[in-house]
């Protein structure tokens, strides 16, 4: 059985078709300017400059992509409120993911452990994390690793939560299970995941910030985390596969499960 230290929530990204732009042809250009794909190894990949609108809580980006991944600075914008961030690539044990300069990667890290990064604000109770489990060697299931995380709260004498919620979201190919905890430590904080399963291998990616300070930019940006990974040499999110099929609430009984 998988013991849990980390917490849980999901978010969605919706795509723009360039509603802004008044006539066909500008349409078409800003399609051709912005929004190029490519074809390798039979995926479809984002390459170019490209504008979004109509995120969380109606954040739009723009900035540019090389092979279906982001680089560079990228414009992240909601009402009046606008920030940028550098963006780059990390590939750790078998899983590539885009990573924003705000998070600050932590070198030294052991099993389940993947990837460890803490949020620039001198908060040690915030930060990003990706944890990697052998679902196989442990002779577990996602189910079970929620079941447990739901369950240890009942013991936990750390943090006070305060709130929280589980969903199952279908795409094509894969099922993501989300929840959101708001819990309350010295300050309140709100801690999101994405838990999802490749090739018996379970991922869980965490991030973590006080109440307050986590925007729905914040939201957007660790969306976009998510939706770079590819894992196990399977790509994920590829350009036709970001918006889920079905959502379902996330039910738990007295036993995990099966």
């Amino acid at each position: 059985m998988i013991r849990i230290k980390h917490i849980l929530f999901f978010g969605v990204i919706l795509f723009s078709s360039c509603e802004g732009l008044r006539s066909k042809e500008g349409k078409v250009q800003a399609l051709q300017n912005q929004n190029q794909l490519s074809v390798a190894n039979g995926d479809t990949l984002e390459t170019g400059f490209w504008t979004y609108y109509g995120g969380v809580d109606g954040v739009s980006k723009s900035g540019s992509y090389t092979d279906g991944y982001k680089m560079g600075k990228w414009v992240y914008k909601m009402q009046a409120d606008s920030i940028s961030t550098t963006w780059r690539v990390v590939n750790e044990q078998g899983v590539k993911f885009n990573i924003p300069e705000h998070l600050k990667q932590i070198n030294k890290v052991e099993p389940p452990v993947l990837f460890q990064a803490d949020v620039d604000d001198n908060d040690e109770n915030t930060y990003l994390i990706l944890l990697r489990y052998n679902l196989k060697e442990l002779k577990s299931s996602v189910y079970d690793y929620i079941y447990q995380y739901n369950e240890s709260w009942k013991s936990n004498t750390e943090e006070t939560l305060r709130s929280k919620e589980f969903k199952k979201f279908c795409f094509e190919g894969i099922e993501v299970f989300r929840a959101k905890v708001a819990t309350e430590r010295k300050s309140k904080y709100e801690a999101t995941s994405y838990i999802f399963v490749v090739k018996d291998y379970l991922y869980d990616l965490t991030y973590k910030n006080a109440i307050g300070k986590s925007t729905a930019i914040d939201l957007e940006i660790f969306n976009d985390v998510l939706y770079s990974m590819e894992c196990e040499n399977v790509d994920l999110f590829d350009y036709n596969r970001k918006k889920y099929l079905k959502e379902e609430n996330v039910e738990f009984k007295s036993n995990p499960i099966n």
